[in-house]
């Protein structure tokens, strides 16, 4: 996790300036994410090849390797979804992640035309305005790592991860009140964001290895690959989902492209409302949202150790029997 939001941070600060420096050329922005898209796209393929070299999948026997080709697929969906704490985990997983690729994506349309009043190459501290904001969000969430790890385990998973989402969500409230020009206030609200956006990237993923134990204890089977193929097919359905509200909201609010070689530009009043809303409530809702669902997810502390406990026992026996 620590690795990706520090690829997070790298990409967040550069692609704005590298934005910033095509749009200071006399080029268009769109142009400008163009290159950011074949530049960081590009880069981004590099990670899957290495993993197909180098990871080696565990060893399996004849009978499971039979059997995960004779399953059908739609078996394979009754199953993940037969499991309860595996459709709350998944819920939660996708309005967590919805959030956070809403906010990300409109981010830097709020920064530009609400913030920076429409001066597309705003600078603070030596860097473009979206990349300053970003920054301290992102080095916030890698410092606060340990902490949120040290209180899953002091208190538990998602007692942890209500306390995170409920200050997030009132900082996406308090972004509603930004004013035009108010750059510190900004940069404050970054840095209490990104103590619990820390949150965001590691608990939701640590709660699907106990899901699937619980599974292993009722079918006695160990099922990671169905369950974390519809976590990753999850994970994709989000972003996509979060691209589309964004743009079909700003579309429909009037959101205009900036003409080509222009460094000023605003957006029609209504398409600002549109935007700090995203950002804003819109966005404190989903993760209030997930906070009541992570407040009735059935797998507490207590129970997880029993069933680590009962897998034990039976892979004790399982191992006498086979003496």
């Amino acid at each position: 996790m620590f690795f990706n939001l520090f690829a997070s941070l790298a990409t967040a600060v550069a692609a704005p300036a590298i934005v910033d420096g095509v749009l200071a050329s006399g080029a268009t922005q769109q142009q400008g994410y163009m290159v950011v898209a074949a530049l960081f796209g590009g880069l981004a393929v590099l990670p899957f090849l290495l993993i197909f070299f180098v990871v080696k999948e565990r060893v399996r026997s004849e009978e499971e390797i039979q059997q995960e080709q004779d399953t059908p697929f739609l078996v394979t969906v009754r199953v993940a979804w037969s499991n309860i704490p595996f459709r709350f985990a998944t819920v939660l997983y996708m309005l967590n992640w919805i959030t956070f690729d809403l906010v990300a994506l409109v981010l830097p349309f709020f920064m530009l035309y609400w913030v920076a009043r429409g001066n597309l190459l705003q600078k603070a501290l030596g860097l473009p305005l979206e990349s300053t904001v970003f920054a301290f969000l992102l080095i916030t969430s890698v410092l606060m790592l340990p902490f949120w790890v040290w209180l899953s385990g002091k208190l538990s998973k998602h007692i942890a991860y209500i306390i995170g989402m409920s200050f997030w969500a009132v900082v996406q409230l308090l972004i509603f009140t930004i004013q035009p020009g108010q750059i510190t206030y900004v940069l404050v609200l970054a840095v209490m964001a990104g103590i619990s956006v820390s949150t965001a990237h590691v608990l939701p993923d640590s709660i699907f290895p106990d899901v699937i134990e619980w599974d292993e204890l009722r079918t006695r089977r160990r099922q990671e690959g169905i369950y974390y193929g519809v976590k990753n097919f999850i994970r994709k359905l989000t972003g996509a989902l979060a691209i589309f509200i964004a743009l079909q909201v700003l579309g429909w609010f009037g959101y205009q492209s900036p003409p080509e070689g222009v460094t000023q530009f605003t957006q029609p009043a209504s398409a600002l409302t549109a935007i700090r809303i995203l950002i804003g409530p819109f966005g404190a809702v989903l993760l209030f949202s997930a906070v009541i669902l992570a407040w009735f997810y059935p797998l507490t502390r207590e129970k997880h150790t029993r069933i680590r406990k009962l897998l034990a026992r039976r892979k004790e026996r399982v191992a006498v029997q086979d003496k």
